[in-house]
């Protein structure tokens, strides 16, 4: 009988602490399992982090308003419209254009928005908000070679210049179907800095988006726009990355509310209209 009730006290203890365990289990998965909703900590925290480069105007670039340094353009009125519909405000992060999927990665900032087409190596890293602004490529050439270019397979035998990390210097760079395998490219950070290298004679022609290329012709001397668009196939595209979610923080009603204003200013004839502000802006 002692025997009996020694058993029947162990095969009740370990009931209960199989039960506890169970338990325990249950609420640690349950912790785990919870994912934080973007949009909710942005709207919390009052702010939207963006990143961006701003040398690539119109996109973005630094102009001093009322004696003080900002950075405007192209990007800067649809980022402060995607701000204003989630009732928060814009804190920029400038910093280099091959810097800015790494900063918004580690949550340094919660969006970018720099001119950055959508190409496919990216979406692997980042997702993106709908295309807000289509633009093709050219070439800046010294002032009296507008029709020395009359193809990509032109600018083979010349010194190309490129701004680095752009989907213009994997156009010009790679050796994949389709793109120009120029190994020796100079890939620079700036556009500025390509301009000064073009200036000198450094290089024979840079490769950039039309609206970038009209707006730096205007602001160096003996530069111009070659006559011939180039590379159609990968031309230039602009939309938002943000993070894609993950098990701590779900992005999907963050991405939602970009594309809904992205929407809203399509709609409503804003996109272009902001294209010619940052284009009078950049002058």
């Amino acid at each position: 009988m002692k025997g009996l009730k020694k058993i029947l006290g162990l095969t009740l203890a370990a009931m209960m602490t199989i039960s506890l365990v169970g338990c325990s289990s249950s609420g640690d998965d349950g912790g785990d399992s919870k994912t934080a909703d973007k949009l909710q900590q942005i709207k919390d925290a009052g702010v939207l982090k963006v990143g961006t480069s701003a040398e690539y105007s119109p996109y973005e670039f630094h102009k001093v308003v009322d004696g003080e340094d900002k950075i405007v353009g192209f990007d800067d009125f649809i980022v402060q419209e995607i701000a204003k519909d989630m009732g928060v405000k814009v804190e920029y992060t400038d910093m280099d254009f091959d810097g800015l999927l790494g900063a918004l990665q580690a949550d340094k900032v919660d969006i970018v928005l720099a001119g950055m087409t959508p190409d496919e190596t990216r979406k692997k890293s980042v997702d993106f908000s709908e295309i807000y602004y289509t633009n093709s490529n050219v070439c800046i050439v010294a002032k009296g070679k507008e029709d020395s270019i009359k193809s990509s397979e032109d600018i083979k035998n010349l010194k190309v210049g490129v701004q680095k990390g752009t989907t213009q210097a994997d156009y010009v760079t790679s050796d994949k179907e389709g793109c120009l395998g120029i190994s020796d490219a100079t890939q620079l950070k700036k556009i500025p800095d390509l301009m000064l290298e073009l200036q000198n004679g450094k290089i024979d022609v840079i490769v950039t988006g039309k609206a970038v290329a009209e707006i730096n012709v205007k602001n160096y001397k003996n530069v111009a726009i070659g006559n011939t668009t180039i590379g159609d196939e990968v031309a230039e595209t602009a939309a938002a990355a943000i993070k894609k979610s993950d098990d701590k923080v779900d992005n999907t009603a963050f991405l939602k509310s970009v594309n809904d204003t992205i929407a809203k200013l399509d709609k409503d004839g804003k996109i272009d209209e902001y294209m010619q502000q940052a284009l009078e802006l950049a002058k």
